[in-house]
This record gives structure tokens, sequence and C-alpha cells, in this order.
């Protein structure tokens, strides 16, 4: 009999954590039935290598490449350097998602769930509500790309109502769909990237020879670090917006998988698809900078690349974006039973995808995109990586012996102190006019490089060891 290690909750009781999940029921096209209880061992399955291909899956899509491509049409970076600033953030922020995912199978249980037991109940409905946001946010970004490659499509790029309509058609797929769990999204996003990662493959070696391949960068002297930082600090978040999702994928797994191969095979899933997706993004604004930047990289290849391998991209930058759209509110439906609120999890996908799609309105009919997506991968590192370092002490260094005090004030501290390093000039630069802040004198001197995620790393972590050694309850 395989034992599912579950960490005490403050104020909760230890019967209903106990309580096995009765009728999972994790087959593909059926609706999964487990709500935040820990998957019970004789409903176990699967092998760590397939959370390669679920989390490939969520990175192989247009959003990867549009990260990137941020490099080289807003931050000043070239070809080559803007892809080690790519590669370096993106492996840093991956090994932290596969040592989180390492508490699904120990634990059977949700991400949220689990930090019921490091930071009490109560400090885990602040985490949930974050997530919640996380993944309503992820749920926003996804339907507006998948839009406006529809609107690319149909040849009405940049006309915004259409682009809306979208919107509209794209949300309400990714809610139907969600509902029905964890094994139907496994096996979506596993044959759905290896279909966008071949067209992505067709389209590049067709604009291959259109690309200026040895451009560099335009962002110079003491800027130039600002510019690298900053580069790695967006794929860093773009993985590290995952963080509270992490368990929510691998909680199916036998308890006893190894801990080395549930580490790396995420790793191996994140990186290789923003290395290779990460290029492109950063090879097309070489092709019209001022398209780039204008009307964004979509842009760029309908105007650059043949119809007939430009249209099937294009449906698969919609199709993409509804996979990755699937974790999203699947995820946003644990949250929230985690919350205490008393629906059904298809009930709360549904809810979620509502406010998301609220939002996705927002940006598509009154905000400047990509200016919006900038602000909110800012506003997801200012907290998660503080949170993942306190949940990663917690569980690999002091094994679980929950401390429910010193987990809520080490993460509080180091998202606090993270405040101090954030860039607030390029994250309100799109609503506010001129204004000053109050560490307009720290980011200058830092030309511009936003140190927030990593600050909050080594603060939480140097603050929860230290609590933990005054034995702060």
């Amino acid at each position: 009999m395989n034992l599912i290690w579950v960490m005490p909750a403050e104020g909760c009781d230890m019967n209903e954590i106990a309580t096995p999940a009765t009728t999972g029921a994790d087959v593909f096209g059926k609706i999964e039935s487990s709500g935040i209880e820990a998957i019970p061992a004789s409903e176990r399955h699967g092998r760590p290598r397939e959370l390669a291909f679920l989390w490939a899956g969520a990175f192989v899509n247009y959003a990867s490449l549009f990260t990137a491509s941020l490099l080289t049409t807003y931050y000043g970076l070239g070809v080559w350097d803007g892809l080690a600033a790519t590669a370096l953030g993106t492996v840093a922020a991956a090994v932290v998602l596969g040592l989180l995912s390492n508490t699904g199978p120990r634990s059977g249980q949700p991400q949220i769930v689990f930090t019921r037991g490091i930071f009490g109940l109560r400090g885990s409905y602040l985490g949930a509500a974050l997530t919640l946001f996380l993944a309503v946010g992820w749920f926003a970004v996804d339907c507006v790309i998948a839009a406006q490659a529809g609107a690319q499509l149909v040849g009405a790029g940049g006309n915004r109502l259409v682009t809306f309509g979208f919107v509209l058609l794209v949300a309400a797929v990714s809610v139907a769909v969600a509902v029905y769990g964890h094994q139907t999204i496994k096996v979506l996003e596993t044959y759905g990237a290896i279909v966008f990662a071949v067209l992505s493959a067709a389209l590049f070696l067709f604009l291959a020879p259109q690309f200026h391949w040895g451009q560099g960068p335009t962002a110079s002297g003491a800027d130039y670090p600002g510019a690298l930082v900053l580069g790695f600090m967006t794929c860093f978040a773009l993985v590290a917006s995952w963080y509270p999702f992490a368990s929510d994928y691998s909680r199916y797994l036998p308890a006893a998988s190894s801990t080395r191969a549930v580490t790396w095979w995420p790793v191996v899933g994140v990186t290789l698809p923003m290395l290779l997706l990460g290029l492109f993004g950063l090879l097309l604004p070489t092709i019209d900078a001022k398209l780039a930047a204008g009307q964004g990289v979509l842009a760029v290849i309908s105007s650059h690349a043949p119809a007939w391998v430009a249209i099937p991209f294009f449906l698969f930058v919609v199709a993409g974006e509804v996979w990755a759209n699937y974790l999203d509110v699947y995820t946003a439906g644990l949250v929230s039973l985690a919350m205490g609120i008393r629906l059904q999890r298809w009930q709360t996908a549904l809810g979620c995808g509502i406010l998301g799609t609220a939002l996705a309105a927002y940006a598509v009919l009154v905000s400047d995109f990509h200016l919006a997506y900038e602000d909110f991968l800012i506003l997801t590192y200012l907290w998660a990586p503080a949170w993942a370092a306190v949940v990663l002490l917690s569980f690999f260094v002091f094994e679980g012996r929950a401390r429910p005090a010193a987990g809520l004030v080490a993460w509080l501290a180091g998202t606090a102190a993270s405040l101090l390093f954030v860039n607030y000039q390029n994250l309100f630069g799109n609503v506010l006019v001129k204004t000053s802040f109050f560490n307009d004198g720290l980011v200058g001197t830092l030309h511009g490089a936003d140190l927030s995620g990593l600050v909050s790393i080594l603060v939480a972590a140097a603050v929860y060891l230290v609590a933990r050694r005054l034995r702060l309850s």
C-alpha cells in the first residue's frame, strides 16, 4: 500500500485531509470528478517523463514566441544576447518549477492545498487569491493572443471589434473543454504541441532567408546590463507565473516517483520550446522592426510569409492558446474550491472564464496589449518567487514540519523587499503620463534593471531560515 504524504494544515481536520477522492475517473473525454482532495494511491498513474510533454504543451505556443520578441523589439537586445537572456531566465525558473512539482506525487494534492501545511489554512487563502489572479490573467492573455491571430487570419489585423469577437469565441471553447480535467488536458496538450511545433518549424524555414541573424543590440553603455537583466526577468517571470500550478499536474503520479525525474522532465519540457520559439521570436522583428513595434510580430508573419504556410500557423496559434487556457481554467477551478467557494469545479471554471474574458476585452478594446502583458509578468514576479522559496525550503529542508507563522513572515518579507526594486516607470508607463516614484534613484542607478524577483527569493529564503532557527511557530 502506498501512503500519501500530507502535511497537517492549521485549522484543518485531519480526517478531512485524509479523505481520498472517491471517483476521480481521470480518463480522456470524461469529466474529472476529483476536486481538491488528495488523489488516492489506487488512482495514481503515469511516469514523470509525461510532465515534459504536458509542460511543453503549455509553452509550445505563441506566448513563448511573443515574450522573446519583446527583447529585440522593445528592450534593445540583439539576437544572440537576447537568446542568452532567454535561456538563462527560462532555465533558472524552470528548475524551481520542477522542484515544486515534487509536492504533487508526495501529497496527491493541488499546489495551493498543499501549502496549507506551510502557511496555515488562512495564510494559504492569500496564495489562493493571487493564484486565481494568475489563472484569470493568463486566461485573458491567451484569449487576446488567439484573438489577434484570428483577426490576422481573416485579414482584419488591428481591427479591435473583430479581435473582440474572436476573444469571445476562444473563451467559450476554452471553458467548454477545461471542465473535462487532467487527462483530457494532458492528451490535447501533447498532440497539439506536436502539430504546432511542426508548423512553426515550417514557417521558420520559409522566413529564415529574411532574418538578420547577426543583428546586435541597440542598447549600449551602462544601459546594456539593465536591458539584459530586464530580458532575463521577463523570461523568468513567464515561467514563474506557473509556480502555483506545479503540483496540479503532477499529483496523479505515483508517490514513489523519482525526485530527480519529477524535477528535470518539467525543465526539459519548458526549456526546449522556449529556446526554439524564443529564437524565432527574437529573429522576427529583424525582418521589419517598425511593423513589429507598431502591430506585433503576427503582422510581420502576415506580411512576409506565404499564405499557404502562414494560414495554418495562425490557426494553430489560436488552437495553442486554447490549449494553454485549459491549464488556466482548470487550476482556477481548483483554487476557487481551495478558497472555500462551495461550487462544483466546472462552475468555478466557468466563473473564472467569464472574469478572464472581461480582462481580455479590456486589453483588446482599451489598452496597449504588449504593455499590459509586461505589467502582468512583473506583477507575477513580485510574489511568486518568494512564495516558491518558502515552499521549497519547507518541503526539502524541513521535510514538511509546519511553521505557518515563519512561512508567512518570510513570504511577506520577500515580497515587501521586492517592492523596492520594481521599475514602476516601466510598469505604469502605459497609464500614467509623468509620475515620479520613491525608488526612481535606485532604478536609475540600475539603468532600468528590475531586480525585484531575485531580491524576493533571497530575502524570503534568508528570513525563513532565521525564523525556523528561532522556532517561530
